[in-house]
């Protein structure tokens, strides 16, 4: 019974390292490829599960991790094409999505993989960039700026020569710093600085040019209404002049009235307000007031009523001074 008892323990012990060395297991986080005397044969095994093959050496399997891994590029300086340098730092989202490829380019390991990811990226991030001007870096214009552009630029480069000759799928690429050496700093800030004075300096000159426009037009549409009134204060001055030319015709034809409406006219500016006068009704013109003028004034009042439309006494008379005025 003890030998049975042996003997048994030893047939599981032989069938769990058979069954050890002949299966080979594949989580869900990975992916394997089996190799018969060193070389892959067959198609990449991606789904979980136990899986069998022969022992080695005449076959043996390689398992990679197929979750995303990051490569961070380092920072370096890259000359555009107009000769500036600009510092990049790139990133990359990367996994192993043809493990066959990937194995047969880089036997030795993920490590050997990266490592050339890495190169490809920094060779397409250098011929990306210098074909690029540092304006669409660096630009105080939105428009100039292409940085997203040239971003997609160096991912559709790295993403095809990772698929095509290592079997890497890159999910995802970006700039992650974006920068300037300090040798050229300060030059292109002050090139952008005089670059932008320049222009302000053209928006002052066209704003002056377009203020002297402006105020040339106002000058010379101020010109046109003053000649415009001018002329019309000509015309009703000429048209004021024809009409005292013919109440002048009337007076010359009765002097004695025109001289009584005068003096009746400074009459009536004397006593515009209330005062109270002590005159001598001899001298003029308050001599209007004397029985002799009062007697002549019937007489002046029918000579003048054809031409001046009648006049009523006194005020009559007044009211006749202010119209000639």
């Amino acid at each position: 019974m003890k030998n049975v008892g042996t003997i048994l323990a030893a047939v599981f012990l032989v069938f769990v390292l058979l069954l050890y060395m002949c299966t080979f297991q594949v989580r869900f986080t990975e992916v394997a490829i089996k190799k018969t005397w060193g070389n892959p044969s067959g198609d990449a095994i991606t789904a979980p599960g136990l899986y069998p093959k022969w022992p080695s050496p005449i076959q043996s399997t390689v398992v990679y991790d197929k979750r995303i891994r990051i490569l961070q590029d380092r920072t370096e300086e890259t000359r555009t094409s107009d000769g500036k340098n600009v510092l990049l730092t790139t990133f990359a989202a990367w996994r192993i999505t043809d493990p066959v490829l990937f194995h047969t380019n880089f036997p030795v390991g993920v490590e050997e993989g990266e490592k050339k990811l890495r190169a490809t990226v920094v060779t397409q991030k250098h011929a990306v960039v210098g074909r690029h001007q540092f304006s669409e870096f660096v630009s105080t214009d939105p428009l100039r700026r292409k940085l997203r552009e040239i971003e997609k630029e160096i991912e559709s480069a790295v993403s095809r020569d990772a698929a095509t000759e290592y079997g890497i799928e890159v999910a995802d690429f970006g700039i992650k710093k974006l920068g300037l050496p300090e040798s050229v700093t300060t030059a292109i800030f002050a090139s952008m600085k005089s670059h932008e004075e320049a222009k302000a300096a053209r928006y002052e000159a066209e704003g002056e040019a377009r203020a002297s426009g402006i105020i040339a037009n106002a000058r010379a549409a101020e010109e046109r209404i003053r000649a415009a009134a001018r002329k019309k204060a000509e015309l009703i001055k000429a048209r004021a002049q024809e009409v005292v030319s013919a109440y002048y015709k009337e007076f010359n034809r009765n002097p004695e009235l025109r001289i009584l409406l005068d003096k009746l006219r400074t009459v009536a500016e004397a006593l515009r307000s209330r005062t109270t006068l002590i005159l001598d009704s001899t001298q003029s013109p308050w001599d209007v007031f004397s029985e002799e003028i009062r007697r002549q004034i019937p007489r002046m009042q029918k000579e003048g009523r054809a031409e001046d439309g009648g006049l009523g006494g006194v005020h009559g008379h007044t009211a006749s001074s202010a119209e000639v005025e």
